[in-house]
């Protein structure tokens, strides 16, 4: 426990001071401290792997959370160059503060309910009349359970659901909560289940119960203070994303716009 305590701050050390203070890798390459939604971990692992072979003078570093908890990061002076969000509001209250200096909305998604691959329930309503637990992400740092939670609001489920809903970290953890049996259901994006084992989906749920999930990609107020070559690895990495990127998430489930 210990260990892990030590690790814990070293890590939280490094997120804050960054890259900031040099950007150069001891390698030499240029390294750009990227934060992004959990939910896009996958894909954009891809995108790393495909965006170094082409620019090989630059190296990604991920950080990967809720949206929410990301942003306070970035609030409190995390040295995070690029900043992917499964929130619009979290987007919008780093604009408001002055923090983003470039911002596009990137694609949308859907929230789905899961179940372990050998789930008894046939529909959502028989798991809410019963006595399962459900995991969503913690309302107020995980997108995904803000969806979650308003889909629920809106389905009147939360007063039988008392006492039989598990909040996570991130959907992540959602997953691994279902996929391990120690949860009977969790609602989570489309886009996450691509690829994964031991998890089927019940159904969606239908996009009228929570707001729109739009996500968006940030390039985080302080690239003007970089040398040429940093803004230059920032630009090429952002406009990798806004192209060549698209077709990868599309690839993983998110609604991307033709």
């Amino acid at each position: 426990m210990k260990k892990i305590l030590v690790y814990s701050f070293i890590l939280l050390v490094v997120i804050l001071t960054g890259c900031k203070a040099t950007g150069e890798a001891s390698d030499g390459k240029v390294e750009l401290t990227v934060s992004a939604a959990a939910s896009m971990t996958d894909s954009l692992l891809e995108i790393k792997e495909n965006f170094e072979s082409v620019y090989p003078y630059v190296k990604i570093n991920y950080n990967f959370g809720g949206s929410g908890t990301l942003r306070k990061q970035i609030e409190q002076g995390a040295g995070i160059d690029l900043f992917f969000s499964a929130s619009e509001k979290d987007f919008q209250l780093l604009e408001e503060k002055g923090l983003v200096e470039q911002g596009d909305i990137l694609f949308q998604n859907e929230l789905v309910v899961i179940q372990p691959v050998d789930g008894e329930y046939g529909s959502f309503a028989e798991f809410v009349e019963g006595d399962g637990k459900l995991a969503i992400g913690t309302p107020e740092a995980v997108p995904a359970g803000t969806y979650a939670y308003q889909a629920l609001d809106a389905l009147e489920a939360l007063e039988d659901l008392e006492n039989r809903i598990v909040y996570t970290k991130d959907v992540r953890q959602v997953l691994t909560f279902v996929q391990e049996n120690s949860v009977d259901m969790g609602i989570v994006y489309a886009s996450d289940v691509i690829g994964e084992k031991d998890i089927k989906v019940l159904e969606k749920i239908r996009s009228e119960l929570y707001d729109p999930i739009n996500y968006y990609l940030a390039v985080i107020e302080g690239k003007s203070k970089h040398s040429g070559e940093w803004e230059e690895a920032i630009d090429d990495f952002y406009q990798f994303v806004m192209s060549e990127g698209m077709g990868i998430f599309k690839e993983y489930g998110f609604i991307v716009e033709s």
